[in-house]
C-alpha cells in the first residue's frame, strides 16, 4: 500500500473501524515509513486527549454554528479580542465536537495529498499549523477546567505544542500566577522552562515570585529565575532574602540563590 493510499484510511485507522485486511496493511505501511507514522502518531495524540475530555449531550445544530463562527473568526485573524473572551468562546459545549471534526478533516485533507515527502510539502505543513492551532484550544481549555487534575493535563500538554504561542504562554503565567492548587502551579513552572528564553516568560516568573506564599512554588520560583532571569531577578531575590514573613528556608534559597548569579 501506497503513502497516498495509507492518508486516506488515517481516520478510519485512528477511530479502529478499518476492515482487518485493510487494518493490517495499514499497520505493515506504518512500521516501514517513517513519515507516515510520524502524522499517525502527531493526529493520534490529540485524538487520544480529546478521548479523556467530559462528554456532552450533543446539540448538533447549536454546536455547528459555534464551530462555523469559531472557523470564520480564527480566518478573519480576530486576535483583538481579549484572552478571557477567547476562554470562553473555548469552554462552550461544541469543543469536543469541533476538536474531532477538525481531525478527521484533516485525516481527510491528508488522504488527498501525493507523494512528495511531508517535510516539504506546504500544504502538510499547513495542516499541520492547524493541528497545533487545534491543540492549543483544547489545552486552553483544559486550563480553565475546575477540576486540578484536568489543570494539569492541560499543562502537560502544552509540551505536545511546538512552539507554543502568545496566548499559551499568557495562560501558562496566568496559572502560576493565581491558580489556587499548589501542584498545578509547580507544574506550571516546569512547563514554563522551555519558554524560558522570552522576555514575557522571565518577567512574569518574577512578579510571580512576589506574590507566591507556598514555599514549595517560591523555592521553585527562586531556582527558575535564578537560571534563566540571572540579574534581572537580584533586587526580588535580595527583598525576599531579608522579608522576615518569608519561610527560613525561601529566604536561605534566595541568598543562595543571589550568590549564584554574583
Amino acid at each position: 500500500m501506497r503513502c497516498e493510499e495509507i492518508h486516506a484510511h488515517i481516520p478510519d485507522h485512528l477511530a479502529g473501524t478499518l476492515t482487518p485486511d485493510v487494518a493490517e496493511a495499514v499497520t505493515e505501511h506504518l512500521r516501514t515509513c517513517q513519515a507516515c507514522a510520524a502524522e499517525v502518531e502527531a493526529l493520534d495524540e490529540t485524538w487520544q486527549m480529546l478521548g479523556t475530555m467530559p462528554a456532552h449531550r450533543p446539540d448538533s445544530p447549536a454546536m455547528r454554528a459555534r464551530f462555523d463562527a469559531a472557523l470564520d473568526g480564527y480566518q478573519r485573524g480576530l486576535d483583538t479580542r481579549t484572552a478571557s473572551a477567547r476562554f470562553s468562546r473555548i469552554r462552550t459545549y461544541g469543543l469536543q465536537f469541533a476538536a474531532a471534526a477538525a481531525v478527521l478533516i484533516l485525516g481527510l485533507a491528508i488522504g488527498r495529498e501525493t507523494s512528495p515527502p511531508p517535510a516539504v510539502d506546504p500544504q502538510l505543513a499547513m495542516l499541520r499549523d492547524e493541528l497545533r492551532d487545534m491543540r492549543q484550544m483544547v489545552t486552553l481549555s483544559l486550563l480553565q477546567q475546575q477540576s486540578a487534575s484536568e489543570r494539569l493535563k492541560g499543562i502537560s500538554f502544552t509540551s505536545r505544542i511546538d512552539q507554543p504561542d502568545s496566548e499559551v504562554t499568557s495562560a501558562l503565567l496566568d496559572t502560576l500566577m493565581h491558580d489556587p492548587n499548589v501542584n498545578v502551579r509547580l507544574a506550571t513552572i516546569d512547563a514554563l522552562k522551555r519558554l524560558g528564553t522570552r522576555e514575557a516568560v522571565r518577567r512574569g516568573a518574577i512578579e510571580a515570585l512576589t506574590r507566591q506564599t507556598s514555599p514549595l512554588v517560591q523555592i521553585a520560583l527562586i531556582d527558575f529565575v535564578v537560571e534563566q532571569s540571572g540579574r534581572e531577578a537580584a533586587e526580588t531575590l535580595r527583598r525576599l532574602s531579608i522579608n522576615e514573613m518569608v519561610d527560613q528556608a525561601v529566604r536561605a534559597r534566595a541568598r543562595q540563590g543571589l550568590q549564584q548569579i554574583g
